[in-house]
């Protein structure tokens, strides 16, 4: 008799509440020969625990109860009243020394007399954490059924288990339960087995089991003997996504291998006239000059971007440029994104240009940066997410800095990330786009909240938040407020000094000198979101009647203050610093 799943789903909220467990699955030995098989809490100590299942004489769920430690009993016999566990000897092989775990039903419970089913489950519970996805995990032991037969020889169905639990939002569903049968072990030769599950992106932060059940009552025998145990996860994960940065000074412009040996790679995909897809060609290394793809260029670089940049154009070899068909051709660079990198931020910077030399076709082509995540897992390397920034209508004199992010999803373990630009061009239109001091990495904290807000009208208590950059010279902030009524005006203030106190219906964070943005297009609406926010130019910080640039070792306070149709009429957000390189 097994109980369903939905049983298992009804009562594991009572049973199965996290014991402990580090956000991470942690190796496990033990062959219990230094377990004192005289201590009652000798086997709950070592963070085994029990859990009972009960299905009445119609195998309908009674009652469940639990969690408790594992006690340590003697060995079970069918009348005594013991129950679950406790250390054996006697019976141990060559390979398991004196001792070991005896696993049994619990017999204290007087149900077995009344016809009903009972499941005793022992085991060690641990929380997967987002380091342990994609990995392999495996439970093995040595087993042997106690040859003292007493009660219902065989009655009793035994299993090692690995169950996986939903235990992040309260309801333990079960998600996983992969078992061994040990019900007919032999009775005179230890055996061995094994268990192993893959770790799913959708269970970090749930619940792991490993361990061992009975099922039956009728105080049928169910002492199984489990020694040499193992539970092992990988201790070294495979590195994360790594940071990039260029300026591409020290390439040899006259070596055409340069930026292939800098991990550049190019592919492209063809297009007929009315869309539709026609070929894809590549993977290859980014060829440094030539009419396709990409090259190292020089001459127009401003005092930021020195002597030396990359040039990305379409790839002119293409025929298919004649035959009115359009010419995706992209260079990137590539990384696998594991485990490590599940929840962090990665952010793609850089300084872009377009070529000043017209030659054919101004304006027809379109350029993008791009942040990818490919589906690998599948082979089809159809495109996951893209964060893209059109560079289409870049000035032909002044250099500009874009940026983009992305946040690695824990379903993405085991994809493709790619980072870099495209072209979409035909008729050998000019597709030439310069690209300069290209940083790739994991994205620091712009800021540090501070202060207070109170729960407004909307039913939430209003906060600001930022994107782009805190390094100065980028001039790349954009604040960013949200839990604001519906529909409703509100505008950012800045202060270099910090405060709390009452205003409107919650509190001013800023003191001092304090500037609103308050000009054309800065008086903002929250919407039907309750949202807003604002690219704000760090050259002309509002402060008195005038404005102030922003320097590498300065702090600067934000804040947003909105009307709110209740109480004095207004309310804030908390407070945003932001220290700035």
């Amino acid at each position: 008799m097994s109980f369903p799943l939905r049983a298992l789903a009804t009562t594991a909220a009572l049973a199965l509440a996290p014991v402990a467990a580090a956000q991470q699955l942690t190796t496990y030995n033990q062959d219990f020969e230094s377990t004192s098989p005289t201590d009652p809490g000798a086997i709950a100590a070592d963070n085994w625990i029990v859990y009972g299942y009960v299905l009445d004489n119609m195998g309908q769920f009674a009652y469940g109860y639990g969690v408790f430690g594992a006690p340590n009993h003697p060995s079970s016999s069918p009348n005594d009243l013991f129950g679950f566990s406790g250390i054996g000897s006697g019976l141990g092989g060559a390979a398991q020394g004196n001792q070991y775990l005896d696993i049994f039903s619990d017999y204290a419970n007087g149900d077995h007399a009344n016809g009903f089913s009972l499941e005793s489950n022992v085991f060690i519970e641990q929380t997967i954490g987002a380091v342990d996805v994609g990995t392999t995990a495996t439970f093995s032991f040595d087993y042997l059924k106690n040859p003292a037969v007493i009660n219902g020889d065989g009655n009793m169905a035994t299993e090692a288990f690995i169950k996986i639990f939903r235990s992040s939002d309260g309801s333990f569903t079960p998600l996983s339960f992969i078992t061994v049968d040990t019900t007919n072990a032999s009775t005179t030769q230890w055996a061995s087995d094994s268990l192993s599950i893959q770790i799913e992106p959708d269970w970090a932060g749930e619940t792991l089991q490993f361990g061992f059940l009975s099922r039956g009552g009728n105080y049928d025998d169910s002492s199984r003997l489990y020694d040499n145990i193992s539970f092992s996860s990988p201790v070294t994960q495979p590195p994360g996504i790594g940071a990039y940065s260029q300026d591409f000074e020290a390439l040899d412009i006259a070596d055409g291998g340069a930026l292939t040996n800098d991990n550049w790679l190019v592919f492209a995909n063809v297009f007929d006239p009315a869309g539709g897809y026609l070929y894809g060609y590549g993977v290859f290394g980014a060829p440094n000059g030539g009419p396709g793809f990409s090259g190292i260029a020089t001459g127009d670089g401003g005092p930021s971007q020195g002597a030396q940049y990359l040039n990305a154009y379409s790839d002119y070899n293409n025929g298919d440029h004649a035959s009115g068909n359009t010419i995706n051709a992209l260079i990137f660079q590539e990384r696998e994104i594991n485990a490590v990198d599940v929840g962090k931020t990665f952010s793609f910077a850089f300084d872009y240009l377009k070529t000043p030399v017209v030659t054919n076709g101004d304006g027809a082509t379109t350029t993008n940066a791009f942040v990818k995540i490919l589906r690998r897992s599948d082979f089809s390397f159809a495109t996951i997410q893209l964060e893209s920034l059109d560079t289409t209508t870049a000035s032909t004199t002044n250099w500009a800095s874009g940026r983009l992010e992305i946040t690695i999803d824990s379903t993405w373990v085991g994809e493709l990330m790619q980072f870099g630009y495209e072209s979409f061009a035909t008729n050998y239109d000019d597709s030439g786009r310069f690209y300069d001091n290209i940083v790739f990495e994991e994205a620091t904290a712009l800021g540090t909240n501070y202060c207070a807000s109170n729960v407004n009208s909307s039913g939430s208590a209003a906060v600001i938040g930022a994107t782009g950059s805190n390094i100065a010279t980028n001039n790349d902030l954009t604040l960013q407020a949200s839990g604001m009524p519906s529909n409703q005006f509100g505008i950012f203030v800045v202060s270099a000094n910090q405060n709390q106190a009452p205003l409107g219906n919650g509190f001013l964070c800023l003191t001092g000198t304090i500037g609103r943005y308050r000009g054309p297009g800065e008086i903002l609406s929250t919407g039907s979101t309750g949202t807003f926010e604002l690219p704000i130019d760090l050259t002309a910080i509002p402060q008195g009647s005038g404005t102030v640039g922003t320097t590498a070792g300065q702090t600067w306070n934000f804040q947003a203050w909105f009307r709110d149709g209740v109480g004095a009429g207004s309310d804030l957000t908390n407070g945003f610093q932001v220290d700035f390189q």
